[in-house]
């Protein structure tokens, strides 16, 4: 089974936690191919993983146990995403991610980001909504069959329309 690993299961497998060790489970098992999305979380600025600094996500991955697992390039969006570890888009990805976008959080208050900065707590909601949308968009483009998360944002009633996208 092609599992993709969102951000959330990255920290519960360096902080050990139940949730973790369920993980670690899942990844002991031969019948899953497990993959990790390259893009910046909003949790780890704090820590200097931006995206001129790959090498901070990485000591997280080694942290966590899976420095080993292949990797999932999002689109490239500029302050969010690691330079040299995404890819560029074109209209039918780019769509893609706005109905991912939309379906996650087409009901939320828009947040102008030009305006409040990244490093401000409405900007790291914003980084924390485009890290969500591209790492759905990576499991999507990517033909992966599971979506391992702890957000429980992906799992509310008004996200059955992800399933259509």
């Amino acid at each position: 089974m092609k599992i993709t690993l969102d951000h959330n299961c990255i920290i519960h497998l360096k902080d050990h936690t139940d949730i973790g060790k369920a993980i670690e489970a899942i990844l002991s098992d031969k019948k899953n191919n497990c993959f990790v999305v390259n893009v910046g979380a909003s949790e780890m600025r704090e820590r200097g993983v931006r995206p001129d600094h790959y090498e901070k996500f990485e000591e997280l991955l080694v942290a966590a146990g899976i420095a080993h697992l292949p990797r999932l390039n999002p689109m490239m969006r500029l302050d969010v995403t690691f330079l040299g570890r995404s890819g560029l888009a074109d209209d039918e990805t780019i769509k893609l991610a706005d109905a991912i976008e939309e379906a996650l959080f087409g009901g939320a208050h828009k947040i102008a980001i030009a305006s409040v900065g990244l490093d401000s707590p409405a900007g790291k909601t914003w980084l924390n909504r485009q890290c969500d949308v591209h790492g759905m968009w990576c499991h999507i483009r990517n033909g992966n069959e599971v979506f391992l998360t702890t957000d429980g944002n992906f799992k509310k009633q008004t996200k059955e329309e992800l399933k259509t996208v």
